[in-house]
C-alpha cells in the first residue's frame, strides 16, 4: 500500500511535469505564425518542425531501451526550451533551428509521456487485479488533460503580457470600423494585406516578447528538474518489462502470450545502442504497413490536421486578423479548456462504454465547426462568435487525441510502445500536412479538405471496427457458448 500511494505520488508529481513543459511551449506555438507573419516564416517554422517531428518520433523506442523514458522525457523538454528561445527574434538564423528543437521535442515528448503515464497504470495495478486495462484508459485521459491544463496556463500568461502591451501602447481597439472581408474563410495570406495589417498581429513593444519568451522558458526549466528528481531511472528495463508484462496478464481478465514489446526488451539487453535502433525502426515500420493500421491511421492524421489548423488558420486569419494577437491567448485559454474536459471526461466514457461515442461527439463537433466558418459574416457585433468556436474545437481535439491515442493502445496491444510510437507519428504527419500547405491554400479551401479527410477518416475506422471488434465480438459470443478456441481472445468491453 505504501508502494501505491508513492507510485500515485509519482504521477501526480509527473503530471505538474506536463503542465509546466506545455506552458511553456505551448503558451508559444499558438503565437508562432501570428508573431511571425512577415513571408509566412512562422508557418514555414512549424511545418518544417511537425515534419522533422515524423523521423525523430521512430528513435523513441530505440532510447527508451537504451538510457530509460526518463532520458527521453527530459531531452524533449529541452528540446521545447530551446524552442521557445528561438522565437525571441523574427529571423530565418533563430526560426529554423528552432524548428528542428521542436520536431525533436514534439516528435519525443508525446509518445515518451503517453509510454510513462502507461508505465505508470501497470505499476499502480499491480495490487488491484482486474483493474489494469480500466486504470490504463483513465490514465492515458488524465495525461492529456494535463497537457491542455499546461496550454491553458501558458496561454492565460501570453494573454497578460500582450494585454499590458497593448494598453500601454493605445492599440486597444481594434475592430472599430474595420474591414474584415480579408479576414476568416476568406484569408489566403496575400502579402501586401498581411503588411498593410501587421499591427494586427505583433507586440508594440519588442520588450514584450523578449518578457514572455524568458518567462515560459523558465517554466520549462523547472520541468527539466521535476522530471529528473521524480521519474525513476530505468536500469534493468528488461527486468521492468517483465515486470509489467505480469501486471498485465494479473490484473485484467486478459489471457496473453509474451508480447513483442517483452520479447524486444529481453532482445535488447544485449543489443548495442545502434542494433537497438535498427530493430526498433523495423518494428514500427512493420506496424505502419499492417492492414489494421492502415485503416485506422487516418483518425489520427485528421486529429492532427484540425489541431494544426486551429494553430496555424483560426489563429491567424480569425483571431488576430479580426482582434488583435493579444487575444490569441484567450482563444487558445478556450481551445485548452474544452481540451481538458473533454479528454477526461472521455476517459471516463472510454472506460465504461468504449471509444465510439466520444468519437461521434467530436465529428458533430467539428462538422458545426466547419459550417460556421464558413457562413459567419464578420461584424463587429458578432466577434464574440471566435470565442465559441475555440472552445468547439477544443471540445473535440481533446477527444481526437486522447481517443486515438487509447484506440492505438487497444488495436496493437501487444506492441504497445510501437502503437505510441506509430500514433505519434501519423498525428506529426496530419500537423506537418496542414503547415505545409498553409501558403497554398485560402482557408476556405482547408475547410473543405478537413470535411472531406473527416468523412474518409470516419468510413475507413467503421471498416477496422467491422473487421477488427465487431466480428471478434461475435466469435467471443460464439465461444462461450461452444467453448474457447484461443488463448488470445479479449473482452467485448476491451475491443471497444
Amino acid at each position: 500500500m505504501c508502494a501505491e500511494k508513492t507510485s500515485r505520488v509519482r504521477f501526480y508529481l509527473f503530471l505538474v511535469g506536463v503542465v509546466l513543459t506545455l506552458s511553456g511551449a505551448y503558451g508559444v506555438v499558438p503565437l508562432v505564425s501570428s508573431l511571425n507573419v512577415e513571408e509566412a516564416i512562422g508557418s514555414l517554422t512549424l511545418a518544417i518542425g511537425y515534419a522533422l517531428a515524423i523521423p525523430s518520433t521512430f528513435l523513441v523506442p530505440a532510447v527508451a531501451a537504451a538510457f530509460g523514458i526518463r532520458t527521453v522525457v527530459v531531452i524533449a523538454a529541452t528540446c521545447y526550451f530551446l524552442f521557445v528561445l528561438g522565437n525571441v527574434y523574427t529571423a530565418y538564423y533563430t526560426l529554423i533551428p528552432a524548428a528542428v528543437f521542436f520536431g525533436v521535442s514534439d516528435g519525443w515528448y508525446w509518445s515518451s509521456g503517453s509510454i510513462v503515464a502507461n508505465n505508470f497504470a501497470m505499476e499502480i495495478s499491480k495490487n488491484e487485479p482486474g483493474t489494469y486495462e480500466k486504470r490504463r484508459r483513465l490514465f492515458t485521459g488524465i495525461f492529456f488533460a494535463a497537457s491542455h491544463t499546461g496550454t491553458v496556463f501558458g496561454s492565460a500568461v501570453s494573454v497578460v503580457f500582450l494585454f499590458v502591451d497593448r494598453q500601454l501602447s493605445g492599440r486597444s481597439n481594434f475592430t472599430t470600423n474595420r474591414d474584415f472581408s480579408f479576414c476568416g474563410a476568406n484569408d489566403c495570406q496575400d502579402p501586401n494585406i498581411t503588411l498593410a495589417n501587421i499591427e494586427q498581429y505583433t507586440p508594440a513593444f519588442v520588450a514584450t516578447r523578449y518578457s514572455l519568451i524568458a518567462f515560459l522558458a523558465g517554466l520549462i526549466i523547472i520541468a527539466v528538474i521535476l522530471y529528473r528528481v521524480n521519474l525513476p531511472v530505468e536500469a534493468g528495463r528488461s527486468e521492468v518489462d517483465r515486470t509489467n508484462r505480469e501486471t498485465i496478464n494479473t490484473s485484467s481478465d486478459i489471457t496473453t502470450t509474451p508480447s513483442n514489446d517483452d520479447e524486444a526488451a529481453t532482445a535488447n539487453q544485449n543489443s548495442t545502442p545502434f542494433q537497438v535502433i535498427a530493430k526498433s525502426l523495423k518494428s514500427t515500420l512493420k506496424l505502419l504497413i499492417t492492414s489494421k493500421h492502415l485503416l485506422i491511421m487516418w483518425l489520427a492524421i485528421y486529429g492532427g490536421m484540425t489541431l494544426s489548423f486551429f494553430n496555424g488558420e483560426i489563429t491567424r486569419a480569425f483571431v488576430s486578423c479580426v482582434l488583435g494577437v493579444d487575444k490569441v491567448g484567450v482563444a487558445v485559454i478556450l481551445l485548452a479548456s474544452g481540451e481538458a474536459m473533454t479528454a477526461y471526461v472521455g476517459g471516463k466514457v472510454n472506460g465504461k462504454y468504449g471509444r465510439n461515442y466520444p468519437f461521434a461527439f467530436a465529428f458533430v463537433l467539428d462538422v458545426s465547426s466547419y459550417v460556421v466558418c464558413l457562413n459567419w459574416q464578420i461584424t463587429e457585433n458578432t466577434t464574440w462568435v471566435i470565442y465559441i468556436l475555440s472552445f468547439m474545437f477544443g471540445m473535440s481535439d481533446g477527444l481526437w487525441q486522447s481517443q486515438t491515442n487509447e484506440m492505438y493502445g487497444s488495436f496493437f496491444r501487444d506492441d504497445n510502445k510501437q502503437a505510441l510510437v506509430a500514433w505519434n507519428i501519423m498525428y506529426e504527419v496530419g500537423l506537418a500536412t496542414q503547415f505545409a500547405i498553409s501558403k497554398a491554400l485560402c482557408v476556405w479551401q482547408k475547410i473543405y479538405l478537413q470535411i472531406a479527410l473527416m468523412a474518409v477518416a470516419g468510413i475507413l475506422y467503421g471498416v477496422a471496427y467491422y473487421i477488427f471488434v465487431w466480428r471478434l465480438r461475435e466469435e467471443k459470443i460464439f465461444e462461450n457458448r461452444t467453448g474457447p478456441s484461443s488463448n488470445h481472445i479479449l473482452t467485448i468491453s476491451e475491443r471497444l
